[in-house]
């Protein structure tokens, strides 16, 4: 068995649809970028799956992220809400 690449830090997720798949850049904005309030970030990763793929992710990490909510409390995620449909 190969050995697990080593783990990248990600601030940022630009993601782009295609008619068949999903390209999900992450990357590491720095501190400096943000006070400026550039939009600029360095691709530190890049993810590319089918959007059958993307979207059988959704109710998995939904479940896992509810799971440790339960155990630790509540994730504070800044924005979240206007993606929420309550």
């Amino acid at each position: 068995m190969a050995d697990a690449p080593e783990p990248i830090y990600a601030n940022v997720l630009q993601i782009t649809t295609g008619p068949f798949d999903m390209v999900l850049d992450f990357g590491f904005k720095t501190p400096e970028r943000a006070r400026a309030g550039s939009a600029e970030f360095d691709v530190v990763a890049r993810v590319v799956m089918g959007l059958g793929h993307a979207k059988s992710m959704l109710p998995l990490l939904t479940k896992q992220i509810a799971e440790y909510e339960s155990k630790v409390g509540p994730i504070t995620a800044p924005g979240f809400e206007e993606f929420s449909s309550d």
